[in-house]
């Protein structure tokens, strides 16, 4: 920091401080005074005091000890803002290692205040160790840690962190630890061997326990005693989290009287009646000595109003799947009953799931979330997109675009289109190939068009990915306008496309065409995956020729049916899974039906499942 730099800043800081006050300060509230403590407390040090301290140092050295102290103080002021404001212009050459990691803890806390804790945990994960702030380290570690989703790293420094608290304060943070390793997926679980960490491995097989027998929780207490057993001295063996313990008293829906409301006539009665004979199939898979009786009801001639009456006074049924509409999602939902209920859409906007409701939906921007989550997995970072011009395709694109928006604060650059010239004209336009084109043409006519000029368009080299959203048809056409618009010498982008953009109809050669593009799909469609052979000719018997997108309602319905029995428990257990055929499906804690699909590439005329980690 240059002599003018640190004036300014010091003037800064004192005015800001002549500013405020006048500002009232909070009363601090009285702390109970313990007889055994003689000692008198020491005063703290105000940050404008250390600013002082700072403006009379006798180099920069010392002068950015105090800043960063003054800094430390405002934080304990809330005058948060302030804190980053300072820190934010320190040199940090004029800063010793240790007071460097200060530096960071404070501006860590200061993110973290403001909710910005990716950024947060990017400053701080790498110390290991702050003298004399080991409890806020700790503490600024889990909580950036849990909030960007790094579950492990919190649940680490959370078992670290007990050893800086009093007693009284253990147990909630066992709770938090519980809640954190409960979002890790199975393969973080799986793979963990750390041997000198018998806290975390005691927490993570006893997750395990709890993943293997959710559907059974007599067998599962059998396995937690065995796990108490041999985990003597854990903490969660003299008391288990209070969640599990909640979870574990949770009853299985084993409804007796279920309705189905679905469109079975009208506009959407193709996907109504795909959606029935899924959970007809289904229900005679399932058949057992006792099974429970199914009505199935037409949303577009029911009376909603004395269905929903006649339920909260007799409750005929108990237990209710669909609608799949969402004005009719919407009726249901605002009678408040207390019958359990699957529907087979998303809630509106706003809307909150009670504890018997749970929502399953095959909407188009719960894929294209999936892929963009996915696609930034691989590491890549600047995608673009190709939409066809069209509701599914504007759904599709501004979902996918969102998320890598918020992800990497990038917009996505989205180009539709309803005809071939389209395609051409926004492949030539994002790829920057048409400005590349316009050059050459140039440099020629400047040489005065000579025999055996030869230059190749540049395309652009910051893009690292383009997602298609596109039927077979359209992704055919515009892969081979994709490579003509790639530089020779340059890498090959790589494309990703949507469930459209594959049909089981495809022949060799249309194969080949998509050749090297990834593409996602539930597992019923995609060949050789959980696509039950016996199941597919009932369904082919009942209907002549089905499309793929009617075919995937038929998934969907022998899904919803398959998870009645399975939905409690899935709730309160967030990594209990279920393989279907719309994807392997999980629960979230508000009820949400999350749906994982598979993936898999056009490789040399056939499809090839791709096993992702």
């Amino acid at each position: 920091m240059d002599k003018g730099l640190k004036k300014a800043l010091i003037v800064t800081c004192l005015l800001a401080l002549t500013a405020c006050g006048s500002t009232p300060k909070e009363t601090a509230q009285p702390i109970e005074s313990k007889p055994e403590v003689s000692q008198p407390v020491a005063a703290r040090i105000t940050a404008g005091a250390y600013l002082l301290r700072a403006q009379q140092a006798q180099d920069q050295y010392q002068a950015s000890i105090w800043y960063v102290r003054a800094a430390d103080a405002y934080l304990e002021e809330q005058q948060v803002t302030k804190a980053l404001a300072l820190l934010s212009e320190l040199d940090d050459q004029y800063l010793s290692e240790y007071i460097l990691k200060q530096k960071k803890l404070f501006q860590a806390e200061g993110l973290i205040h403001f909710q910005q804790y990716q950024q947060a945990y990017s400053l701080i994960e790498q110390i290991e160790q702050l003298q004399g702030f080991e409890k806020r380290l700790l503490q600024a570690k889990a909580i950036s840690a849990q909030q960007s989703k790094h579950y492990l790293v919190a649940a680490k420094n959370q078992i670290a962190l007990k050893s800086y608290v009093v007693a009284e304060e253990k147990p909630a943070i066992n709770e938090q630890i519980w809640a954190d390793i409960n979002q890790l997926a199975a393969t973080a679980v799986k793979h963990f061997q750390e041997p000198s960490q018998p806290e975390l491995t005691g927490w993570l097989k006893l997750l395990q326990i709890t993943r293997a027998h959710a559907n059974a929780p007599a067998t599962m207490l059998l396995n937690i005693r065995n796990w108490q057993a041999q985990y003597p001295n854990h903490p969660a063996a003299n008391q288990l989290p209070q969640a599990l313990l909640t979870a574990l008293e949770v009853k299985a829906y084993q409804p007796q009287n279920i309705a189905v409301l679905l469109p079975l006539t009208g506009k959407f009665q193709k996907q109504g009646q795909y959606i029935q004979q899924g959970i007809v199939a289904a229900y005679y898979e399932k058949q057992r000595s006792h099974t429970p009786s199914i009505e199935f009801l037409d949303t577009n001639t029911l009376n909603f109003e004395a269905f929903l009456q006649n339920q909260q006074e007799t409750a005929n049924y108990d237990f209710i799947i669909g609608p799949l509409l969402k004005n009719n999602v919407e009726q249901v939902k605002l009678a408040n009953l207390l019958t359990p209920t699957l529907f087979l859409n998303d809630l509106a906007e706003g809307q909150i799931s009670e504890a018997q409701q749970f929502h399953f939906a095959l909407a188009p921007e719960i894929e294209a979330e999936q892929a963009a989550r996915h696609i930034l997995a691989q590491g890549y970072k600047k995608p673009i997109v190709l939409a066809a011009n069209d509701a599914y395709g504007k759904r599709m694109s501004q979902a996918f675009g969102k998320i890598f928006s918020e992800e990497t604060e990038h917009q996505v650059a989205i180009g539709f289109f309803s005809n071939t010239d389209e395609m051409e004209a926004n492949v030539e336009k994002l790829l920057e190939t048409a400005q590349s084109k316009d050059r050459v043409k140039t440099i020629k006519q400047l040489l005065g068009n000579p025999q055996g000029f030869e230059a190749d368009a540049r395309n652009r080299q910051d893009i690292d990915v383009i997602y298609i959203v596109g039927d077979p048809t359209q992704t055919r056409i515009l892969k081979p306008y994709i490579d003509v618009n790639t530089a020779p010498f340059a890498e090959l982008i790589p494309i990703f496309a949507s469930s459209i953009s594959f049909s089981s109809a495809l022949n060799n050669a249309d194969l080949r065409d998509l050749d090297e593009i990834i593409f996602s799909d539930m597992p019923w469609i995609l060949p050789g995956q959980a696509n039950r052979s016996k199941l597919a000719y009932q369904m082919q018997l009942v209907w002549d020729n089905p499309t793929d997108a009617l075919s995937r309602f038929f998934a969907f319905g022998f899904d919803a049916y398959q998870l009645i029995e399975n939905l409690a428990q899935m709730r309160v257990f967030p990594g209990y899974t279920i393989a279907g055929m719309t994807g392997k499906l999980t629960v979230e804690n508000n009820g949400k039906l999350h749906r994982e699909l598979k993936w898999a590439k056009f490789n040399n005329g056939r499809v090839v499942n791709l096993v992702m980690k």
